[in-house]
């Protein structure tokens, strides 16, 4: 498994390897825990990295959908091929062979199948006299139980070492005894580490040999610099015959990626795609030139290009993960921009599809498998969230905005006329010092299941959806829960309709209904927010460099009080920030990362925000490091939602804490928003002991998302409180905590939901960014592409009368190469 990949990383993209763990709600973890126990030398936590690989825990069965790839089919919990078609080895024959029970008693029961697996493997571990700790040298027996071929062909060397990657990635993840001792350089050697665990590469022009091998994936292709070039032999596609590109296939394999790259190697099996797509973290891999006919969706392969995504169209909340997205999207935008006339508006984005040969419409260009004429499968499924997909494929659309307090929209057709086909226009309500926006609808026509209006609870597309409409029933009026609605419309590429009429009022912030003064702390009447923008002097970052913030209040107003900033950056997965630097940023997109600790209660992820889903506990805890030593003041800012079904629900965070595993933080403060009894309160603890030192009324409805923002200045011990950016309350410490090392999240006796989670610090009108690898900087990663932004620098300011700005960014590109 150590063959040498020569390479150069043009971005220098290196991603954090163990920020996550995947391997959380094994519903398989008792049978495991069985299987430990009769086979000690298999090492816990390597059971559960294999089979979260290669089923995500899913028991497969003949019920499991077949690949349109026709990779053979794939058994039990453990992913175990029986039919290798061939090609594959028989790994579930092997591991029968090993265990001494039936491939029959395996294929029948999840138990059985994980018994199985721990006994082939502990069998191996004796017969090839590897101690069992000696635990990077067992990726000779992961390979040994493997289907991919073991014939040193240099694609299937990859598709084994992409295997191996995923398995000990995964292990390295885990709470295992042994998992500190993994060293992937060890393993895979350090250059092959940067292939495999890169999402964006480049390979060197020039080819090497490794044990007089020569690897095919040494060549650059100039179609997708991103991608790994690893082709497929001639036998597995054809010409064109001169037809022209116009389409692209969306499609899941039904196996492994690094199964598929193996299958697309085997001439027997008569198929052949352009791109594969890893789960785990978007890694793409080019196997076919795009002039090239891959042979991949029946009648549809000669005017098409067909992307592969590693999973099963059943299990899609595992495999369909936000690399993978982020990913395929970023490739497509590539082949929209590559002059076959493939308009990235032509995306699909209505509903996932159940059934195979659901026919879209021909003027509909990025879709799925299922989608175009004469299909037998189903991928990529009703799981497919198309909606994501082409917002991530379009660029940002700048709004039409208003700040009127009152108003009419239309759609481009007027009062009179119809819009137009391939539409998608943005319209934000957003008027000065509102605190809710309503939108009332006088028509609504659209075509049914093709045309759609987004309503969103914010300025942008990221924020909550309220609304999705269609179809030519009137909807019911629709209200914001802050000053911000933003309105989205799309049109397919036929039959424009009559459209839409909308009128909207809004209500002021001097007051909220709740008693505690609005947008302002009720001692005077400036409530217009200020502002706040970032400036840079270069284009790109090459080094450390200067950004400049320009602030101002509106005229007349009270003046400015407190600034702050965010560096965050983009590890080629997900959006993060040094935490060692005062910085947090966590958009729950991928599975919970590394740096939070699960200390009590069940938190996931789930549609692309974190939830605390145990109702039973009263003090549920999810912290994480956060250096609060250095500056002078902290803003943390969340946007969170209370669900559940009790009479005393509350949830809040924890902040300059000295210690987050303790039962109450140690040493800290939280603020609770309180949805059964409606209060903002404010807590001290001392020596692990709470006080309730500051409440106040406020009306928290339960299942609204708001945004929380607090504030903590060190210097005076001054806690301040906004929700949905109106001030709330302070209460000021007087021996304020000085310094504190963890944050966590708490609840009780709720669901807890949180997104969008950010903390910012104190800042002057300029400040130094610092950029490179290294473990203390800003800026820590390269852009993994020219078109993604690698930082982003943010900044909020608040005056006197505690207006809070909206947010001012700059976002940043990085190559230190």
């Amino acid at each position: 498994m150590k063959t040498l990949y020569i390479l150069v990383l043009f971005f220098g993209i290196t991603t954090r390897l163990f920020a996550q763990n995947p391997m959380q709600n094994n519903p398989y973890q008792q049978e495991m825990n069985l299987a430990y126990q009769q086979y000690p030398n298999v090492p816990r936590g390597m059971l559960e990295a294999v089979s979260y690989k290669m089923t995500r825990f899913a028991h497969l069965d003949n019920n499991t959908p077949e690949s349109c790839l026709e990779l053979p089919r794939v058994y039990t919990v453990m992913g175990l091929t029986e039919n290798g078609k061939g090609y594959f080895r028989s790994n579930l024959q092997r591991v029968a062979q090993l265990s001494g029970f039936s491939v029959a008693q395996i294929k029948s029961s999840p138990q059985i199948s994980i018994l199985a697996y721990a006994a082939a493997y502990s069998q191996l571990l004796q017969n090839m006299g590897i101690a069992p700790n000696d635990i990077n040298e067992h990726d000779r027996i992961i390979a040994e139980l493997s289907e991919i071929p073991l014939d040193h062909d240099p694609v299937n060397q990859f598709a084994m070492d992409a295997r191996l990657f995923d398995i000990f990635r995964n292990f390295k993840n885990s709470s295992a005894p042994l998992a500190p001792a993994v060293n992937l350089e060890t393993i895979f050697g350090v250059n092959n580490l940067k292939v495999l665990s890169s999402t964006n590469i480049d390979i060197l022009d020039a080819g090497v040999t490794a044990n007089n091998v020569r690897y095919n994936a040494q060549f650059r292709t100039s179609e997708y610099g991103p991608a790994i070039w690893n082709p497929t032999p001639s036998c597995n596609y054809s010409s064109r015959g001169g037809t022209a590109i116009s389409a692209v296939v969306i499609h899941t394999t039904q196996g492994t990626y690094g199964g598929a790259i193996s299958w697309a190697k085997n001439c027997s099996s008569n198929i052949s795609f352009h791109y594969i797509v890893r789960s785990s973290d978007g890694q793409i891999t080019q196997m076919l030139l795009e002039a090239k006919k891959g042979w991949h969706a029946r009648t549809a392969n000669p005017y098409t290009i067909g992307i592969e995504h590693e999973g099963y169209v059943n299990n899609p909340s595992s495999w369909y993960t936000n690399a993978m997205y982020n990913s395929s999207a970023a490739l497509v935008r590539d082949i929209t921009q590559s002059g076959y006339g493939i308009l990235p508006t032509r995306t699909y984005f209505g509903p996932g599809t159940t059934g195979t040969s659901v026919t879209l419409g021909s003027c509909v260009k990025i879709k799925g498998h299922q989608h175009y004429p004469a299909q037998s499968h189903n991928d990529p499924g009703p799981g497919w969230n198309w909606k994501k997909y082409y917002l991530l494929i379009n660029n940002a659309t700048t709004p039409t905005t208003t700040t009127a307090a009152t108003g009419n929209y239309y759609d481009t057709g007027g009062a009179n006329g119809n819009y137009s086909n391939d539409e998608r226009t943005l319209y934000l309500i957003q008027p000065t010092g509102a605190s809710t926006v309503t939108i009332n609808f006088q028509s609504f026509d659209l075509e049914n299941n093709w045309d759609y209006m987004f309503v969103y609870d914010g300025a942008t597309t990221s924020a909550p959806l309220l609304a999705t409409l269609t179809g030519s029933t009137l909807p019911a009026p629709i209200t914001s829960t802050g000053g911000s609605l933003l309105i989205e419309f799309r049109s397919d590429c036929a039959t424009p309709m009559a459209g839409w009429a909308l009128s909207w009022t809004s209500n002021g912030s001097g007051g909220n209904g709740n008693g505690n003064g609005g947008n302002g702390n009720g001692n005077g009447t400036d409530v217009i927010p200020p502002t706040s923008t970032v400036s840079t002097p270069n284009t790109w970052g090459t080094a450390d460099f200067t950004a400049s913030f320009t602030d101002a209040d509106n005229t007349g107003g009270s003046g400015l009080k407190e600034r702050y900033y965010q560096v965050i950056y983009y590890n080629g997965t997900e959006w993060r920030a040094n935490d060692g630097n005062g910085f947090f940023k966590d958009n729950f997109d991928a599975a919970i990362n590394g740096d939070w600790a699960q200390q009590v209660g069940t938190w996931s992820i789930n549609s692309n925000h974190l939830e605390q889903t145990d109702e039973t506990q009263s003090n549920s805890n999810l912290y994480a490091l956060l250096d609060q030593n250095t500056h002078n003041r902290y803003l943390y800012n969340w946007t969170a939602r209370i669900e559940g079904s009790g009479t005393n629900r509350r949830a809040g965070l924890h902040f300059m804490s000295d210690d987050g595993s303790f039962t109450n933080r140690k040493n800290s403060y939280f603020v609770y928003f309180r949805a059964d009894n409606n209060k903002v309160q404010i807590y001290e603890v001392t020596n692990d002991v709470f006080a309730l030192v500051h409440e106040v009324p406020f009306t928290i409805n339960a299942n609204q998302w708001y945004d929380w923002k607090i504030t903590y200045d060190k210097t005076t011990g001054k806690i301040s409180v906004w929700i949905d950016d109106n001030y709330v309350t302070d209460w000021t410490d007087a021996t304020p905590i000085t310094s504190g090392d963890y944050i966590s999240l708490r609840g009780g006796n709720c669901r807890y939901l949180v997104d969008n989670f950010n903390i910012y610090h104190d800042r002057t009108a300029t400040e130094t960014i610092t950029v490179g690898a290294g473990v203390t900087n800003d800026l820590r990663f390269q852009n993994p592409s020219p078109n993604i932004f690698a930082g982003k620098i943010k900044s909020i300011v608040i005056d006197n009368q505690n207006n809070i700005s909206a947010i001012g960014a700059k976002n940043i590109n990085v190559d230190w190469t």
